[in-house]
């Protein structure tokens, strides 16, 4: 067989169809593809820059998708792309230690309220699979509390309660075992010490710090903090996922923003500066089960945790250029204020053209809601309420925006950047009018 590795004159169409014969579901994430591409084939972005990105065809789009949420800079920044450069010409992996990762990790210690001890790994979803490591071999116990529709990567221990309905594992290819060892429970403190009570094989506590998909369900107020006190109690682990939240929220993430300090962290996106790569972050007792010269319940180290490209220096290159920058408070400042702005300009539009739905969102983030709620507000409904829109209206949603240029995250919401700016508040407004426009004309959504 002749393997064509030229793909660069082809369309988007053309390299969907290449696609199908090459890789599995002709996509390397399943939401990129098939049903999920909202249209007859996937985007293929050419190039990025700032807030705005390029795909095959010319097609320019204002960005909120911004590396599904790792770009806290906006794309291609001089910083980040001069750091990586200088050390790709010194090497891009030693497979030993390098001055690199203890910079790296000294910084994400100076943010992050939790960070007494760091440990690189490849992604966000290995973070969360090792911090529930280290949690079930701390506590002794080896069952997980987890909540109802947060994701935390794709891992066995997490599917149960991914999506609805969260009394079912969504995934083939988790064992009966694995799926019995993960507790799935509705963000209420009540609901937890009840479980937590009749239940004494729950050893770790896992959330997104954010409310499930980084906002798009909020957590009740204080939730966070009658977490902290219920762990304490019962003596379990309490894991925040800060993958999203962490240095976008604030330079130490959420935790720092609610005054919060879990055991473990889970970080990945902003952490690395939108390069591949993750890390868990926590407070020395947890962390020194990592320690190959620390025993614990009889091992020694008491968690195995190995990888190749673990806080590989390319990586920790970039992620200390943006890290420094993150540092400061100053992109987060200016994320915040545009996604402000959209947030309260998306729901002028929703009433005035008198659609059920609010928009709400935290720190530099935008979610839209298209139903009944009360005066504009999600609270009181529920993660399957929330998520609930048909996915025929989703695509026609999606499909309206990228057809005027602008590309939001995903489902119905986004997230903003450093490099987004008060000139591109206007044409995204003016997209997401015209895309409910169109939304009320096909009878896809209705009026109040």
């Amino acid at each position: 067989m002749t393997h064509d590795t030229d793909t660069t004159a082809l369309s988007s169409a053309q390299l969907w169809a290449r696609a199908q014969s090459v890789l599995a579901g002709g996509v390397s994430h399943e939401y990129r593809g098939g049903q999920r591409a909202h249209g007859p084939h996937p985007q293929y972005i050419a190039r990025a820059r700032g807030a705005r990105k390029w795909d095959v065809e010319g097609t320019e789009y204002i960005d909120y998708a911004m590396g599904s949420a790792a770009l806290l800079l906006g794309h291609a920044h001089p910083a980040v792309v001069a750091a990586v450069r200088e050390q790709m010409a010194d090497g891009t992996f030693f497979a030993a230690c390098h001055p690199l990762e203890v910079a790296w990790g000294a910084l994400v210690q100076a943010m992050l309220p939790s960070a007494e001890r760091v440990r690189f790994c490849a992604s966000g979803t290995e973070a969360t699979m090792l911090a529930i490591r280290i949690a079930r071999a701390y506590s002794g116990r080896d069952r997980l509390l987890r909540f109802e529709g947060h994701f935390h990567g794709w891992h066995d221990s997490v599917a149960p309660g991914m999506t609805a309905p969260y009394d079912a594992v969504p995934t083939g290819g988790v064992p009966a075992g694995t799926a019995a060892a993960t507790v799935v429970c509705p963000p209420d403190p009540e609901r937890v010490e009840a479980m937590l009570a009749t239940d004494p094989d729950i050893g770790a506590i896992i959330c997104e710090a954010s409310g499930a998909n980084y906002g798009a369900v909020p957590l009740p107020d204080g939730f966070l903090a009658a977490l902290r006190d219920i762990a304490d109690k019962r003596e379990v682990v309490l894991i925040f996922d800060e993958v999203i939240t962490g240095f976008r929220w604030s330079p130490g993430g959420a935790q720092a923003l609610e005054g919060v300090t879990p055991d473990l962290t889970t970080l990945a996106k902003i952490l690395t500066g939108g390069m591949p790569g993750g890390a868990v972050a926590g407070k020395a007792a947890f962390m020194r089960l990592l320690d190959p010269s620390v025993s614990f319940r009889g091992r020694k180290p008491a968690v195995i945790h190995r990888g190749t490209f673990n806080g590989n220096p390319m990586v920790a290159a970039g992620a200390i250029a943006a890290l420094k920058i993150a540092q400061t408070g100053a992109p987060q400042a200016q994320a915040d204020r545009i996604a402000k702005r959209l947030r309260q300009g998306m729901q002028t539009i929703l009433d005035e053209h008198q659609v059920a739905g609010a928009v709400y969102g935290q720190s530099s983030t935008f979610h839209v809601y298209l139903g009944p709620c009360e005066q504009g507000s999600v609270a009181g409904l529920g993660a399957a309420q929330i998520r609930s829109a048909p996915k025929q209206t989703v695509a026609a949603y999606q499909a309206a925006l990228r057809r005027r240029g602008v590309d939001f995250m995903s489902y119905l919401g986004g997230v903003t950047s450093a490099a987004h700016t008060d000139a591109d508040v206007a044409p995204t407004l003016e997209a997401f009018e015209g895309a409910i426009r169109e939304l009320i004309e096909s009878g896809l959504i209705g009026a109040r």
